[in-house]
């Protein structure tokens, strides 16, 4: 079974109206070879400019943003490459925070088609009139082996998208802001609906620092209880396959 795209679907006579077309545009898109060199940051806010900026729009602790980037430096980068970590320095860095990721994702059955997903992060800002908008993503966690019919992957909260440079190397490290999910069970799919549970963390970790390489793409999931949510993994073929 392959999913039709806007062209084939053309092609064959469909009759989609501008209300179909305008939607699909703006949540989704599709292209060939070559492939997208990346995920990339769109959206750039206009009143960030500094990682006491950054705290202040999102309501996070500056305490809390250097033990981040303390633990994030630590885990992912080389000891010669590590960000600052006295928050003196830290807080004076340039910061650029951004609302939009675009994210390619190899197209079901396909080897040369990418759909382009928008995963979207306003922070408190109201989208289109509607309240705040902070998207679930699939973030990939660990190894295939881990989180069971999860493979690895597990679902989070974007909670903001930027770029801070690190003035004393010339470098700029694009980030994503996290709210992390831990699955029930080990990953293991509920008898009564065959959908994995997810929930908070159980330590109260509400934000953690991660690569923007990490994130996979879009994810569906359906409140079940307080702290609780069943991963939708019947959104589409694609995401079906991979869950199990």
């Amino acid at each position: 079974m392959r999913f039709s795209n806007l062209n084939s679907l053309r092609r064959r006579g469909a009759n989609l109206g501008d209300d179909v077309l305008c939607y699909l545009a703006k949540t989704t898109s599709t292209v060939s070879t070559p492939a997208p060199l990346g995920r990339l940051l769109k959206g750039c806010r206009d009143d960030v400019f500094a990682i006491l900026d950054f705290c202040k729009v999102l309501g996070i602790s500056l305490d809390r943003i250097c033990l981040e980037w303390i633990r994030y430096s630590g885990h992912n980068l080389p000891t010669e490459r590590r960000l600052p970590e006295e928050p003196a320095i830290l807080q004076l860095l340039p910061v650029e925070l951004l609302t939009q990721l675009e994210i390619p994702v190899l197209a079901f059955q396909e080897t040369d088609v990418y759909n382009i997903y928008r995963a979207r992060c306003t922070g408190t800002p109201r989208f289109r009139n509607q309240k705040s908008r902070n998207d679930w993503v699939w973030v990939q966690a660990g190894s295939e082996e881990m989180y069971g019919a999860l493979r690895g992957r597990l679902p989070a909260k974007l909670v903001a998208l930027f770029k801070i440079r690190d003035c004393s190397q010339d470098t700029v490290r694009r980030l994503a802001g996290l709210q992390m999910l831990s699955p029930v069970n080990s990953g293991r799919p509920s008898d009564i609906y065959s959908l994995v549970t997810v929930q908070l963390r159980e330590d109260g970790r509400e934000f953690t620092l991660g690569d923007r390489g990490t994130i996979l793409g879009l994810a569906h999931l359906i409140p079940e209880e307080d702290r609780g949510w069943l991963v939708n993994s019947c959104i589409d073929l694609r995401t079906f396959n991979e869950i199990y």
